[in-house]
């Protein structure tokens, strides 16, 4: 007897229908089996309780059903013995094998008319159009030219003659404007002097939900059915996946060129494929676009300049500002060392003028004591004089005829 086989609609019917061991049984499974099934295909099912409540006449909720997007969840295969079957059931099953969901195809990319081929190509592309023609497609469908001195493209094996004609086609428009391609791995880079811009080649791709394979299905009810039977013997085994994927990334064949980095503002940095247009046909725009953009970095730059000139201008006023109040404490303590001096002589003179009358007379210590202060007055009298004064002053930079401590002027101003 061949395997039953239910929409996820038809069984969500049924199990809201009556309780699940009545439909199991039915079915020739277990309940558990039956809610396993259940959450597998993310069907919703009654909680405890649901049918004793609603037997007794209090309110119950019914989870609304809901559709998925993977197509492998609409088909339900229940393997179990012969058994009886309640009309219902019977029912459910004769309507899903009339009507047999049929897996729509799977969706193709977009296609583009055929490319002639380069022949001459221009050197700066010239390693990424052969490690592009060379290139073995991976899974998706893609292949890619990224290691050194190649353009970093990663497109569809279709789509290599059509890139290759692209990325010739802009390298001699760049070189009309006196611009260079330079392929740096995973990017592309161009630019004037200081002033440079990254660029790439890129690809739409779109991602969809993974339509299985008759084999991938068969893989995946086989692993399923492995799985019940390890879960009836206490075996778990934990990680697993399902046999093929949820999505795949298609490959759309619709190019762009996108740059990279430098954000200029108000200045176009896309150009693609479009609905009536082709990126071949724009390459003459892309090329002024990109001398446009070059443009906006380097005033970017400049302006990017003159504001670090400015910060270092004001971080140097306010440099030699500390410098000046600095001085300013240092001639202060300067000038009062000579002032104190100057008291000094004055106070020593005084008081020797004061002991002049008595000193023929006096002991031998005043007369040592008095001796002293004479000295003492002439050591002062000499940190006065001018030219020492001046030796000191020129020592300590404090009053320069060139004051290197002033602000410097700023462009156009004289200085003062």
């Amino acid at each position: 007897m061949l395997p039953d086989q239910l929409t996820r609609r038809a069984m969500y019917d049924l199990v809201w229908s009556k309780p699940m061991t009545k439909i199991a049984a039915e079915l020739g499974i277990s309940d558990v089996a039956l809610k396993k099934i259940c959450d597998r295909h993310r069907i919703p099912t009654p909680g405890r309780g649901y049918w004793a409540r609603k037997e007794s006449g209090q309110p119950v909720k019914q989870v609304r059903f809901y559709a998925t997007a993977d197509p492998a969840d609409e088909q339900i295969v229940i393997h179990g013995p012969p058994a009886p079957r309640s009309p219902a059931v019977r029912e459910a099953i004769e309507d899903h094998r009339k009507r047999h969901v049929v897996r729509p195809s799977r969706p193709k990319p977009i296609e583009f008319e055929p490319v002639e081929p380069v022949r001459i190509i221009h050197p700066s592309i010239a390693r990424t159009a052969q490690a592009l023609r060379r290139a073995k497609p991976g899974p998706d469908g893609a292949v890619s030219a990224s290691g050194e001195g190649e353009c970093g493209i990663e497109v569809g094996i279709t789509s290599v003659e059509r890139v290759i004609r692209i990325l010739d086609a802009l390298a001699r428009a760049l070189e009309a404007r006196d611009l260079a391609l330079h392929a740096e791995g995973r990017l592309m880079r161009t630019g004037i002097g200081r002033d440079t811009l990254t660029f790439a080649l890129i690809e739409r791709t779109e991602t969809r939900p993974h339509i299985p394979t008759d084999a991938e299905l068969a893989e995946e009810e086989r692993r399923l059915r492995r799985n019940e039977r390890n879960a009836r013997l206490g075996l778990w085994e934990y990680g697993q996946k399902r046999a093929y994927p949820e999505t795949d990334t298609m490959r759309t064949g619709e190019l762009g060129i996108r740059i990279t980095d430098q954000y200029v503002t108000g200045a176009r940095r896309v150009w693609k494929d479009g609905k009536t247009q082709r990126l071949e046909n724009l390459i003459e725009e892309i090329a002024d676009g990109m001398l446009l953009y070059l443009a906006g970095v380097k005033a970017r730059r400049e302006e990017h300049e003159r504001w670090q000139q400015e910060w270092r201008l004001q971080e140097q006023r306010r440099a030699l500002a500390r410098a000046r109040e600095e001085r300013e404490k240092r001639r202060q303590e300067f000038v009062g060392r000579l002032a104190a001096a100057a008291a000094e002589i004055s106070q020593l003179e005084g008081f020797l003028e004061r002991m002049q009358p008595k000193r023929p007379g006096c002991p031998g210590e005043v007369a040592r004591m008095l001796a002293w202060a004479e000295s003492r007055i002439r050591v002062l009298q000499a940190s006065l004089e001018p030219q020492g004064v001046a030796a000191a002053l020129a020592e300590q930079k404090l009053f320069p005829e060139a004051d290197d401590l002033a602000d410097p002027p700023r462009d156009g101003a004289d200085p003062a």
